[in-house]
């Protein structure tokens, strides 16, 4: 997840770089063609609901795009006929869901066509309990209080404010990831307008190759992602919350993880990421713990309650309540923010000199900016649980039934000046921390914390690349999901910043 903002460590984001910009013509004419169509779903600059939308989005680096127009659907319909008047006029276009992405381009544009997905917020769960239809437009806090309310839950985000669809097919970690796997992998059906204006439905049988695609590669390089349809699970209640410890604490810290780490197996079920940042000067590491059944004091937690804390919300909990504690503990909504992502194979030795590395090196930014710094554990289950279950993703994770730790680099900031002292300062970090890990360092980069210079899609492997490049020429033989949309990462090649 994204590191900690106790009072005012932030999370993790990306930040701006120069977007490639449409011409205002070719998009003026693709604005007026749709708003013809659908009047009260297009909102052009001079509407008071314009900075409305633009605040919408969690990041500054998106709230300060200027599109040349958001368009707000209430139907699959209205997007499979504004697709094609987008297309038709050659006007650079942006999707958004939830919002939440990192990068400045992730989900919104300057002078293009932004789709804005938020009234497709359908919420549907089928008869038997087993499954639900969401729309792109639902974030996941409210969706978990209401399935919390009929004893169901599905994996899902840990921060309340971030979007379903951009989290799940990004892969997804989650609070449930021990018993449940990613998110990507809980899906089992989507509806997608392609560029053609089609609207096609993938799953195991119907489109199987789209489908895989999909869950990993992310909906925005082959489509526009209308409908969702993922596992439902019963639910009775959680155990859960944050500790937060002195740097003192150290050494006790990593041979809980280390312990922790080695129990994990037997209890299949828990779920833990660690953070490490600055507080009044200090460093503070912060452990949140989560257990899918209300069980009080997990004994598989107990290496890490045996520590002395500074602060401890350990309790029996909903899944929301525990979600709205970590969106609070790491929110940085409206700020500039940015983040990078790295594997690693999990050597507690490695990981305490990642720390140290991390401390060293954000030792004078920080007096600047908020710098997180966090791990997240790969279960062996997680690497192979689509391949166990007989649907594949695209994240190339299979392997040995060893555990990998996601590292996750964050700041936060005010200043736009700082912007190029961050991005050296993240280029100095992932560099060291390679170095660090030699033959421990894992190729793989988990989409939803990465930074616009990193190739997530060459991190799945070669063969995964290529399957998904054939995959978008199938659905998409035009690329316009690859050249009309900019956001995103693309399946062909990593964007160096500029600042």
């Amino acid at each position: 997840m994204k590191p900690l903002c106790l009072a005012a460590v932030a999370v993790s984001a990306v930040f701006a770089s120069s977007p490639e910009v449409s011409t205002r013509g070719e998009c003026t004419a693709a604005c007026s063609s749709v708003a013809k169509l659908y009047p009260e779903q297009l909102i052009s600059p001079s509407s008071s609901a314009y900075a409305k939308a633009q605040e919408s989005y969690w990041s500054e680096q998106q709230r300060s795009r200027d599109p040349a127009c958001f368009f707000q659907p209430t139907s699959a319909e209205q997007v499979q006929a504004a697709i094609v008047h987008v297309k038709r006029a050659g006007c650079l276009f942006s999707i958004k869901g939830g919002g939440h992405s990192y990068n400045s381009r992730g989900s919104s544009i300057d002078g293009g066509f932004q789709f804005d997905l938020v009234n497709l917020n359908q919420v549907n769960i089928h008869q038997d309990r087993r499954s639900l239809i969401v729309g792109p437009g639902v974030r996941w806090g409210p969706l978990f209080k209401l399935l919390e309310g009929q004893g169901l839950i599905a994996v899902g985000g840990r921060d309340v404010g971030v979007g379903v669809p951009g989290f799940t097919f990004g892969g997804g970690l989650s609070n449930l990831a021990s018993v449940r796997g990613w998110a990507a992998d809980n899906l089992e059906s989507f509806d997608i307008v392609l560029a053609s204006g089609e609207l096609v439905t993938a799953n195991a049988k119907s489109n199987p190759d789209l489908f895989r695609a999909v869950r990993g590669g992310g909906g925005h390089n082959f489509g526009i992602v209308v409908s969702l349809t993922t596992k439902l699970y019963d639910y009775n209640g959680m155990w859960g919350g944050l500790r937060i410890h002195s740097q003192d604490t150290f050494d006790d810290l990593w041979d809980a993880y280390d312990t922790y780490i080695r129990r994990l197996p037997a209890d299949g079920k828990a779920h833990l990421y660690v953070d490490f940042a600055r507080q009044n000067g200090s460093v503070v590491g912060v452990t949140f713990m989560a257990y899918p059944e209300p069980v009080q004091d997990p004994p598989v937690f107990d290496s890490f309650r045996s520590i002395p804390s500074v602060v401890d919300t350990l309790r029996l909990a909903n899944y929301s309540d525990l979600s709205d504690e970590q969106a609070k503990a790491i929110d940085s909504r409206g700020r500039r923010n940015a983040g990078w992502t790295q594997a690693i194979e999990f050597d507690i030795d490695l990981i305490k000199s990642v720390v140290d590395f991390w401390i060293k090196t954000t030792e004078d930014i920080s007096k600047r900016v908020d710098a997180g710094l966090d791990f997240n554990i790969i279960t062996p289950g997680m690497r192979n649980w689509a391949a166990r279950n007989g649907t594949a993703n695209a994240m190339g994770l299979e392997g040995p039934d060893e555990p990998l730790i996601n590292i996750m680099l964050s700041m936060a900031w005010d200043d736009e000046s700082l912007d190029r002292e961050v991005l050296n300062t993240y280029r100095r970090l992932n560099e060291g921390i390679r170095k660090l890990a030699g033959d421990r360092y894992h190729r793989f980069k988990y989409m939803n914390y990465a930074h616009l210079e990193q190739d997530v899609i060459a991190s799945y492997g070669e063969k995964n690349k290529r399957f998904l490049k054939q995959v978008a020429a199938k659905f998409d033989p035009d690329s316009i999901f690859q050249k009309l949309q900019p956001g995103g990462f693309k399946l062909d090649g990593l964007r160096r910043q500029n600042n």
